[in-house]
C-alpha cells in the first residue's frame, strides 16, 4: 500500500539510535526527507551516515546537534530543517528518560528535568512545528508516551511526566483538528534495544530477565525497535486521516490498561 508519505519532510527527536533512529530508517524508506535530532556528536554522525547510505542511492536526511529540552536548540534545528527540506509534516517526539527512586530521594531539580524532556520539549516543538505544517495544509504530530502513561509502572517522575505527555496530545488534538493538523500518542511498552537498558540489565541478571517475561508479556519477548517504527509510519500518513486524539498500545498486550 502507498502509504502517501513520499517526498514529505519527517523530524524525529532522539534519533540517534533505539527507537528513533528506526522510526527515522522506517521514514527513510517510504521516500521521505528525515531530519533527526540528538544531544551526542559520534553518535548521530553514525546514525545519519546508515540513513542516507542504506539502500541502493543515497537518501535525503540530515542531523542536527542539539538538546531539545534548550529553546534555542530546538528553535534551531526546526530553522536548519526548513532551510534544507523547505516545509515539515511530521513531527515525532521521541526523546526521553526515566529517573528512578522514591519521592524522599528524587531532588526537585530531578523533577524539573524529567519534565522538561518528557513533556515540555514535545509541548514547545509542537509549538515551532504546526504553523509550518498548516502551510502545507495539515501535518501529524506523534508523541512517544509509554503504557506507564496510561497506567501505574515505571518510575515515578516517568509515569507521572508521560501520563502528562498523553493528556497533552488528547487536548492539542482538539485544538489542532481543524487546522488538518492530527496529534497522536504511542505508548510503546518494553522494548529490546541494542545497548539498551533492558539489554543491560538481562545481561546482569538472567534470572529476572526470565522471571519478567514469564509474568509481564504475554506475547514471551520484548518488542523490537522496528515494531514500534511501523506504527508510527502507519500514524503519520495520510492513510491514517481520521485517527486523532488516539493513545495507541503497541507493547505484545504487556499493559493492563482497559482503555
Amino acid at each position: 500500500m502507498d502509504l502517501g508519505l513520499t517526498g514529505k519532510v519527517a523530524m524525529v527527536t532522539g534519533a540517534s539510535r533505539g527507537l528513533g533512529r528506526a522510526m527515522a530508517h522506517a521514514f527513510a524508506d517510504e521516500g521521505m526527507c528525515v531530519s533527526v535530532c540528538a544531544r551526542t556528536q559520534r553518535t548521530l554522525t553514525e546514525a545519519v551516515a546508515a540513513l542516507t547510505q542504506t539502500g541502493s542511492a543515497p537518501r535525503p536526511a540530515m542531523g542536527y546537534v542539539g538538546d531539545v529540552t534548550k529553546p534555542e536548540d530546538a528553535q534551531k534545528w526546526v530553522e536548519e530543517t526548513l532551510k534544507k527540506f523547505g516545509g515539515i509534516d511530521v513531527l515525532v517526539n521521541n526523546a526521553g528518560a526515566a529517573r528512578p527512586g522514591a519521592l524522599a530521594e528524587i531532588p526537585e531539580s530531578a523533577w524539573q528535568e524529567q519534565f522538561d524532556l518528557n513533556l515540555f520539549a514535545p509541548v514547545r516543538l509542537a509549538r515551532l512545528c504546526a504553523p509550518h505544517m498548516e502551510k502545507r495544509g495539515g501535518g501529524s504530530i506523534i508523541n512517544i508516551g509509554s503504557i506507564y502513561g496510561r497506567e501505574s509502572g515505571g518510575p515515578l517522575t516517568y509515569n507521572a511526566s508521560k501520563a502528562a505527555l498523553h493528556s497533552f496530545t488528547k487536548m492539542l488534538a482538539r485544538e489542532y483538528a481543524p487546522k488538518n493538523i492530527r496529534v497522536n500518542t504511542i505508548a510503546p511498552g518494553s522494548i529490546l534495544t541494542a545497548g539498551g537498558n533492558w539489554e543491560r540489565r538481562f545481561r546482569d541478571n538472567p534470572a529476572f530477565e526470565k522471571d519478567f517475561i514469564g509474568h509481564e508479556m504475554p506475547a514471551g519477548r520484548l518488542g523490537r525497535p522496528e515494531e514500534v517504527a511501523y506504527a508510527v509510519v502507519m500514524l503519520a500518513s495520510p492513510r491514517a486521516s481520521w485517527i486523532m486524539g488516539a493513545s495507541i498500545p503497541v507493547d505484545g498486550a504487556q499493559g493492563r490498561s482497559i482503555l
